[in-house]
């Protein structure tokens, strides 16, 4: 059963799901806290199985259209499954109705269902996107959602990011330095080991050439990422390269009992309590990447070198991060990453 207990100045919200506890801390009133648990105990509770027909009165309904149209669609494993579990929300409330049936009006009161079951709005806007390519133009059209909680990109200094990992607990500071050094997704983070890391000239490259994926539930390596130019190399400082080739073969950042490490376990029970240390409230586990491109956007480095640095199969979302940097840094330093 959802409850909530007081840690330190906050509260956190503990809840059952499959079986096991998770949490999630940071919360400043126990009321939000257990609220949030309440929710998400909810959202994770399995739902009674509804059986739509594939066809209704011989045309086909949207739960019988929506597994063909996910097929027909060109995405990698991790895209799939959540373009699934959005389909899944589509389904629930208008997969009885046959395709071309579907109005607006109909879009609008699942939109407005969705809103009252507590998800997010960019959660809610996502379903609406891909109900626009599963339900057909007609049946959205002129169909609007705003989000109202949308959180912009964040990125802060390199003097900040040092008082991040001065705050992490001592186990994650390698981490915290890492990924303000590198850019690393989050996938790509927790794949690499010490044999990533090469010598090349007069300095040290991390090789890009792994990611850890999640499907139903089920975390895997794969030998690719998420665009053709995620395999890439990042110079990285000396004192880094040394701590990370101390691991030899094996995961340089794994969870206490050495398997994967969960972003989220690892946000709720570290990072948050880390960055209210550091005094940077709102800082999310993300804005370590967009904090590392934005210095290499705003240091004088040709956009399509920091381009290939971090990852972008488009120049133009890199260019997203030019003026993005708060305060006063020195560029080399953090190109080179010896601010992290």
């Amino acid at each position: 059963m959802a409850s909530a207990r007081q840690r330190g100045n906050t509260w956190t919200g503990y809840w059952r799901e499959g079986g096991q506890q998770k949490t999630q801390g940071g919360f400043l009133t126990e009321k939000s806290a257990l609220d949030h648990a309440l929710l998400a105990e909810a959202l994770a509770r399995p739902r009674r199985a509804v059986e739509h027909p594939s066809q209704k009165r011989g045309r086909e309904t949207v739960a019988g259209y929506a597994p063909k149209w996910l097929e027909s669609q060109i995405l990698e494993d991790t895209s799939r499954e959540t373009y699934r579990r959005t389909a899944d929300r589509i389904i629930r409330h208008l997969g009885g109705m046959a395709r071309e049936d579907v109005t607006p009006d109909d879009v609008r009161k699942m939109l407005k269902a969705l809103k009252k079951s507590g998800l997010r709005d960019a959660t809610i806007s996502a379903t609406l996107d891909l109900a626009r390519g599963l339900l057909g133009k007609e049946a959205c059209a002129d169909v609007r959602f705003r989000i109202k909680d949308r959180r912009e990109m964040m990125a802060v200094t390199p003097q900040q990011a040092k008082a991040v990992e001065d705050a992490i607990h001592p186990r994650y500071r390698l981490l915290v330095r890492t990924a303000f050094a590198t850019g690393c997704r989050w996938g790509e983070l927790i794949a690499v080991r010490g044999t990533d890391v090469e010598e090349r000239g007069t300095g040290y490259v991390l090789k890009v050439r792994r990611t850890i994926i999640e499907v139903d539930g089920e975390r895997s390596e794969r030998a690719y990422g998420k665009s053709t130019l995620a395999a890439r190399d990042i110079t990285i400082p000396e004192s880094l390269a040394l701590d990370l080739v101390a691991f030899g073969g094996e995961l340089c950042f794994v969870n206490a009992r050495g398997g994967y490490l969960r972003r989220n376990c690892f946000r709720s029970e570290y990072w948050l309590r880390a960055v209210r240390k550091a005094g940077i409230p709102g800082l999310r586990v993300h804005d370590m990447r967009h904090s590392a491109i934005s210095w290499w956007a705003n240091s004088g480095i040709p956009l399509a070198a920091v381009r290939d640095r971090a990852g972008h199969s488009n120049i133009s979302v890199t260019s997203r991060y030019i003026h993005t940097m708060p305060g006063d840094a020195d560029p080399f330093a953090a190109f080179t990453g010896r601010a992290a």
